[in-house]
């Protein structure tokens, strides 16, 4: 995912300034002329410089060609996939949040947030399209509609979110063992070098990017769905289902070039024992907590809160790792 880009969008309309009545964080009953004026202006900038910012970053130092498809549906255990599942329901959310509080109805905010989601996912395809790289993908296309939907239809149905999808992530211990070439001669790798060449190294990388280490959540709240709610269920209290996975380092199999332009039988090819790392998905089964409904009267922490429900609360976890092995975490970030 493009992580940055991603941050962008979502984090800079909650970075206003509530001093005046336009950047109020109150959302206006009725249609707010200048925030709408200021949204469709800060739109019109933001969204081609971070286009252009985005492809000087990622796609400018790669080669580029034709405009292409690439089917990249068996890789990485879907996880990119659920990325794009996530991304593209959260910019639905935002969307809608922000034309709400220029005063669009409620109706007409949901379709603005899913023509943003849409508009943002696509044109990372449409670029990923030209690099010889990577190629556009219907699949990743198919999950930014599901995504995306996924928000837009429940609050055009029940005016609210019954189901979020969230993500948390933890960083991975990969020790120091050495991964030598199966074919060629080259230097030894440790792991920990491999996922960092793969994913990068931070805290935004780590949430955003390392397949390894995140996990897409949905996270359900069932006091949404009953007619009278029991008193001792909090209306605020979730119940999270989430995906990961296990020793991804390549995006199918287990092994990779030292240099993907390499021509056979030049190559230097590393390979991992699957026995000992063995690929697997991880089923999730975990408490959680939706901010939003939680009993806040000041504004800014209620925005806040809003903000950073993007992330699933850390709570005791049941883990199925689709090998057959049950664990149980105390506590899972």
């Amino acid at each position: 995912m493009k992580t940055w880009i991603f941050l962008f969008f979502w984090l800079g309309p909650f970075c206003l300034p509530a001093q005046t009545r336009v950047f109020d964080l109150e959302w206006a009953d009725t249609l707010h002329r200048p925030r709408t004026r200021l949204l469709l202006a800060g739109g019109a900038v933001a969204y081609p410089a971070a286009m252009v910012g985005l492809w000087k970053a990622w796609y400018a130092d790669y080669p580029l060609g034709r405009f292409h498809f690439f089917n990249d549906n068996p890789e990485w255990n879907q996880m990119d996939k659920a990325g794009h599942l996530f991304s593209s329901y959260q910019e639905a959310r935002l969307g809608w949040s922000v034309s709400r509080w220029a005063g669009f109805t409620d109706r007409r905010a949901s379709w603005v947030g899913f023509g943003l989601a849409q508009l943002v996912q696509t044109s990372f395809e449409v670029m990923d399209g030209f690099s010889e790289q990577w190629g556009f993908s219907l699949g990743d296309v198919a999950f930014n509609t599901i995504g995306a939907s996924a928000f837009t239809a429940q609050q055009l149905v029940w005016k609210e979110q019954r189901i979020l999808f969230k993500m948390s992530a933890q960083p991975i211990q990969h020790g120091n063992d050495l991964i030598y070439p199966a074919q060629g001669i080259g230097p030894p790798v440790r792991l920990a070098d491999r996922s960092a060449d793969l994913y990068g190294t931070g805290a935004v990388s780590l949430f955003l990017k390392n397949y390894n280490a995140l996990v897409i959540w949905s996270s359900i709240n069932p006091a949404s769905f009953l007619d009278q709610r029991p008193a001792w269920l909090p209306s605020w209290l979730n119940l999270a289902v989430g995906m990961g996975a296990n020793n991804m380092y390549a995006g199918t199999g287990y092994e990779w070039q030292l240099d993907k332009n390499c021509q056979v039988p030049d190559c230097i090819l590393y390979r991992l024992d699957p026995l000992v790392y063995p690929r697997s998905r991880q089923w999730l089964l975990s408490l959680d907590v939706d901010l939003s409904r939680l009993p806040v009267k000041n504004k800014t922490l209620k925005t806040f809160l809003s903000a950073v429900n993007i992330f699933k609360v850390p709570a005791p976890t049941l883990e199925w790792d689709g090998r057959g092995y049950w664990k149980l975490h105390p506590i899972y970030f």
